[in-house]
C-alpha cells in the first residue's frame, strides 16, 4: 500500500471498520470458548441435561470459529494452523467446525 492511501479519508475510514469488524468477531469466538471451558470446568456438578447444553455450547463455539476463519480469508489475512493454538481453539471446536447443529 502506498503512502497516498493513508492520507485518504475514506481509506483510512475503511480500514478502521474492518479492524473493529475483525476484533469484535474475536471477542465473540473468545466469549464463546470461555464458556464452553468453564462448562467443562464444573461438569461435574451439571445434571443429566448437561450434554444437551454442552453440545449447544460446542455447537456456538464452532460457529462462531468458523466464522472467525472466514473473516480472516474475506480480509486477506494468512490462515495457517498455528492460528488454532494462538487463540486456544480446542480441537473439538476446530473438528465441528462448519458443520451443521
Amino acid at each position: 500500500m502506498d503512502d497516498s492511501a493513508n492520507d485518504n479519508p475514506l481509506h483510512v475510514e475503511i480500514m478502521a471498520e474492518k479492524a473493529s469488524a475483525y476484533f469484535t468477531r474475536v471477542r465473540k469466538m473468545q466469549s464463546t470458548l470461555a464458556a464452553l471451558a468453564r462448562f467443562d470446568a464444573t461438569a461435574a456438578s451439571h445434571d443429566g441435561q448437561s450434554s444437551t447444553r454442552r453440545d449447544e455450547l460446542l455447537s456456538e463455539a464452532a460457529e462462531q470459529a468458523f466464522f472467525f476463519v472466514i473473516q480472516r480469508e474475506a480480509m486477506k489475512l494468512p490462515y495457517y494452523d498455528e492460528l488454532f493454538a494462538d487463540f486456544d481453539i480446542p480441537d473439538e471446536v476446530r473438528r465441528r467446525m462448519g458443520s451443521k447443529r
